[in-house]
């Protein structure tokens, strides 16, 4: 009996598996043989064995994921331990790691106090050569450091740079940071430099006489009061450079600031002609 051509998916799915004809079914000779069972199986066989093959390639170049670790369970009766969470930094925080920006400004400020404290005890229990020089230094080592912080806090926010046309703008920023913030700490700096000069040469005069004028010790005194409220505005300038907190201004700051400065600068002059001019006058 003549094999009997058969059309549909089927049929030509098992002619592709067997192998045999490729063309079109259309183009088949009519006395093509039908596969057997078996030869269908095998063919079957054959390509879900290749299906897996070709599975378990894929799987092999996909990376996997790593697993992960078991948490340790806390047993019956034992308290577990809580992570504590991580505070984030506030505005006006520290510029630092360690410590808050007030601890730096109340630091600097305290070595300036030293120099205020040790002037009023060299001046009426603990007479030593070079007294006034001491304390003044002290007030400008206080003034020189709170400069330093606001060095720092530029540092902070330059960009680094591994050019040297980065690494002169970086420096030109930091020295135009720093000049435009701390006008009043130089000025103050000023001051007690004139006043470490003029101290430093007469030493030996104010501590061996005992008729100094009176009036050495009056402006002496305006002269320190006047740098100490011209520093207690700066350190509340220092803290808002620092922080990042702008208080309440009072309109009357800046004016003061400048009128202690022009008094101070003022008795600086008659000191320096006390001491310069009338010492054979005592």
């Amino acid at each position: 009996m003549p094999n009997k051509k058969k059309i549909g998916k089927k049929s030509k799915l098992k002619r592709k598996m067997k192998g045999g004809w490729r063309g079109d079914h259309n183009d088949m000779p009519e006395d093509y043989p039908e596969p057997t069972p078996a030869q269908v199986n095998r063919a079957m066989a054959i390509q879900k064995r290749m299906e897996n093959r070709a599975a378990t390639e894929k799987s092999s170049v996909t990376p996997s994921a790593p697993p992960l670790e078991k948490v340790p369970m806390a047993k019956p009766g034992i308290p577990v331990a809580k992570a504590t969470p991580i505070a984030k930094s506030k505005q006006g925080g520290s510029s630092y790691t360690k410590f808050d920006d007030d601890i730096y400004i109340s630091m600097v400020m305290a070595v300036g106090f030293m120099g205020v404290i040790w002037f009023m005890i060299s001046r009426t229990m603990i007479k030593h050569k070079y007294s006034e020089v001491l304390s003044y230094s002290l007030m400008g080592i206080g003034v020189i450091l709170s400069l330093f912080l606001i060095i720092f806090k530029g540092v902070r926010q330059i960009k680094p740079s591994s050019s040297i046309i980065g690494a002169i703008k970086n420096m030109l920023f930091l020295a135009k940071y720093l000049a435009i913030r701390s006008v009043p700490g130089l000025l103050i700096l000023l001051q007690i430099a004139v006043l470490c000069y003029i101290m430093y040469n007469h030493a030996d005069y104010i501590f061996s006489s005992e008729n100094i004028p009176r009036m050495f010790g009056i402006f002496n005194a305006i002269t320190i009061v006047m740098i100490l409220g011209q520093c207690w505005v700066w350190k509340d300038k220092v803290k808002e450079i620092m922080t990042n907190v702008t208080g309440p201004k009072n309109p009357m700051i800046i004016p003061g600031f400048i009128l202690a400065a022009i008094l101070s600068g003022i008795a600086i002059s008659q000191l320096y002609i006390i001491l310069e001019f009338l010492k054979t006058d005592c």
